[in-house]
């Protein structure tokens, strides 16, 4: 085999290998960072995208806080196509805090008051729960903790929240804190096979 067709073969076989890993939701995000080698979190094995029950304390905050930088490189995404749109939203808000005169909960759910809603459509002020809203996650302030992507599952929510690495940010470790952190080993490497090294990278070829 050809040195240029073993490459082709092993770049095509990587792709293949990170779409099955990444599966379901995750694949054109996976496509895409194998396209120019990047870290992924595969939904089908992270803790916090595939299981959540509302009220659950055993969230994985790795992503949070294992990331060398100082804000980790890992975000929550809502899918609008998935959103329910609720009033209450068991991500947007803290269902178990108290009730306040409007029926709803007087605490929101994320540490950094990272989601905001907007209403949608007329606003019937005689009934709160009648109302919808769009959540939307500011990038500048989540941290990646998934709080609300475990609330945002069964029986509360759709799923319609998960976590992504934004890879215009991610220094692309070539040992990432986060994958060795993560305990389901979700937080995977993709990309093609790594270039040949040169006598200006210190190598000898």
């Amino acid at each position: 085999m050809s040195e240029q067709n073993r490459r082709d073969f092993l770049r095509h076989s990587g792709q293949a290998a990170c779409a099955i890993a990444i599966g379901g939701v995750g694949f054109e995000l996976g496509r895409r960072a194998c396209a120019q080698d990047a870290w992924v979190i595969a939904p089908n094995q992270c803790i916090n995208i595939r299981l959540g029950v509302t009220g659950a304390v055993n969230v994985c905050d790795a992503c949070a806080t294992s990331c060398v930088l100082p804000l980790s490189a890992v975000r929550a995404v809502n899918d609008h196509s998935a959103c329910g749109r609720c009033c209450i939203c068991p991500a947007y808000y803290d269902v178990l805090s108290p009730t306040g005169s409007d029926g709803l909960p007087t605490k929101k759910l994320c540490p950094r008051d990272a989601i905001t809603r907007t209403p949608i459509g007329e606003i019937d002020p005689y009934d709160p729960l009648n109302n919808f809203y769009e959540y939307t996650i500011d990038e500048e302030k989540c941290n990646g903790c998934g709080r609300c992507v475990m609330e945002c599952k069964d029986p509360a929510g759709l799923g319609s929240i998960r976590l992504e690495v934004r890879n215009d940010l991610c220094l692309r470790c070539n040992r990432c804190s986060i994958a060795e952190a993560c305990p389901e080993d979700a937080y995977c490497r993709v990309g093609p096979e790594p270039r040949p090294t040169t006598q200006l990278d210190g190598g000898h070829g």
